[in-house]
């Protein structure tokens, strides 16, 4: 009983370690893991273009055990995606431009060997091998960091020159008042809210776990108690059928010794036989008597 305590506090322990990990990685990752590719339409030739230092602005979509190059092109097929990267043997990164063109180097740096067929290189060590998809014959251009941030700073100029009125908005019990100054500011708390209920649900799992697994274990114990419980009632009644017949058999026995006439005494001490020679004649002598043959 102590040891299955024991192992449902180590299970949920376990299961604790678990939740609180994968609500952490949750939270800390952005990657949209897609391992096995559900794409089943045309596939052009992929064509290669080099090996470059940085993946963005490809986006991850995880490792796969048996990942190759021809497992991540209808990976970003499905997703419609014209650029395709593969980096460290496993993961496949899919998106719309190139990496920055300076950022590409050497071809022998993305060396190491895919996780499905070793024959093949899937980038290198923090080195992304990036291919084209097929998905179309346009030119691909390369991502430009600068004109990103150029445009989004520009972007950012008239929404602070409109300054809108504040606003109020509800999330979960408590009312946030947003204005075009401190935007940015929500966004943090948005995702902040949106990963409690996550946490809370993690939790709640674990508990109903636990408390399953506490069912079980009880069930077992009042189970084994049961049988035993029946055993022995079992080996009561068969003792008690076996000390009757025991019992019996003696008595049984008794009262035929009882009622044998060769034990009883009286008897023993009479002589019964129907067919036996009187005593109160002599027989020790021979006596000689004379027959007539003619009867007379």
């Amino acid at each position: 009983m102590v040891s299955s305590i024991l192992t449902a506090t180590a299970v949920a322990a376990s299961l604790w370690s678990l939740a609180s990990a994968g609500s952490a990685a949750s939270a800390s990752s952005t990657i949209v893991a897609i391992a096995t590719p559900t794409y089943t339409g045309v596939r052009n030739a992929m064509t290669y273009e080099g090996c470059f230092s940085t993946g963005d602005p490809l986006e991850d979509h995880g490792p796969a055990t048996f990942q190759t190059a021809g497992n991540c092109q209808p990976i970003c097929l499905g997703l419609g995606k014209a650029v395709m990267g593969l980096v460290d043997g496993s993961n496949c990164f899919c998106g719309d431009l190139l990496p920055p063109a300076d950022t590409k180097v050497d071809n022998d740096l993305c060396n190491t060997p895919c996780n499905g067929y070793d024959k093949d290189n899937c980038g290198g060590n923090g080195y992304w091998m990036v291919s084209l998809t097929g998905i179309n014959h346009n030119k691909i251009a390369n991502f430009d960091p600068s004109s990103s941030s150029s445009s989004s700073s520009s972007t950012a100029a008239p929404a602070s020159k409109t300054s809108p009125p504040a606003q109020s908005v509800t999330l979960g019990a408590s009312t946030v008042v947003i204005t075009a100054s401190d935007a940015a500011a929500t966004t943090p708390v948005t995702k902040k809210s949106s990963s409690g209920p996550n946490k809370a649900a993690i939790a709640a799992g674990v508990v109903v776990g636990v408390v399953a697994l506490a069912a079980i274990i009880a069930g077992i114990v009042l189970g084994l108690k049961f049988k035993r419980r029946r055993e022995v009632e079992e080996e009561y009644r068969r003792q008690a059928a076996v000390n009757n017949f025991v019992g019996s058999s003696k008595l049984h026995t008794s009262n035929s010794s009882m009622n044998d006439s060769r034990l009883d005494p009286e008897v023993m001490m009479r002589r019964q036989s129907d067919g036996s020679i009187a005593d109160n004649q002599d027989y020790s002598r021979r006596i000689l008597k004379v027959t007539n043959p003619d009867g007379h």
